[in-house]
């Protein structure tokens, strides 16, 4: 098995390195290659799926999955999870290849894109669902790389996690829990002193579960400033996204 491993790992290198020359970007696809710190030397290694990606493996992600894989895989380097799915209806979705419904809530789909570390989102969904939640959607789009900065702001191993990443025109806050729902506070001590900021603030609907509820949301709109707080309802299995103009 050792063998089999660097057998994989020198060949990915090698890949990526004969890439880099030929200036290609490299996403390993349906891995077995898992994150290796490869990116330090070959940053043209965007992302790799590992973890057995959402998009077709409901069976097994379950929220807890997702909050602990973040915390672990991550370190190594960046993963494609397919995170963002907006179909989320009971029962079996339109798929056919695996028609399991996600457990998951839309808000927390949402806040998955931005947790996740990796050099290229990829969003599995079609269009239709994604326009259905337009300040979802907003808040995708405003997602710009690279980062100008990342930051874990709270979060436990297998609880939950809120994740800060900084663009040149905006902060955006992804926050995401396990089965249990929570409230969190989340102090904007990171934003610049003296300037006043906008934010949207995206959670859980009334009643939401990742269960049983999962396509509902509520969304505000207020002024911000640095040191302020901003406090935030998840639901169980579910998340909120936040962004800050």
């Amino acid at each position: 098995m050792k063998n089999t491993l660097f057998i994989l790992f020198l060949i990915a290198t090698l890949i990526t390195r004969l890439c880099a020359e030929n200036r290609l970007f490299v996403d390993f696809h349906d891995g077995p290659v898992h994150p290796f710190g490869q990116m330090r030397t070959w940053p043209n290694a965007l992302t790799r799926e590992y973890c057995q990606a959402q998009l077709d493996g409901h069976k097994i992600f379950y929220p807890k999955t997702f909050v602990t894989s973040v915390f672990v895989n991550m370190i190594a380097g960046p993963i494609d999870m397919n995170n963002g799915m907006f179909d989320l209806r009971q029962g079996p979705t339109t798929r056919v290849d695996e028609n399991k419904p996600v457990p998951s809530t839309v808000v927390s789909e949402a806040a998955r894109t931005l947790i996740v570390f990796s050099g290229a989102t990829i969003i599995p969904d079609i269009p239709e669902y994604y326009q259905k939640y337009p300040e979802l959607l907003k808040f995708i789009s405003s997602q710009e790389m690279p980062w100008v900065e990342s930051t874990t702001l709270d979060g436990e191993i297998g609880e939950y996690i809120v994740m800060m990443r900084q663009t040149d025109e905006a902060y955006l806050i992804g926050a995401a829990t396990n089965e249990e729902a929570r409230n969190l506070s989340i102090n904007l001590d990171f934003l610049e002193e003296g300037r006043e900021y906008k934010a949207l603030i995206i959670e859980d609907g009334d009643g939401a579960d990742y269960l049983t509820n999962r396509e509902t949301l509520k969304s505000n709109t207020k002024p911000v400033k640095k040191n302020d707080t901003i406090n935030v309802s998840l639901a169980c299995g579910g998340g909120a996204c936040i962004l800050i103009e």
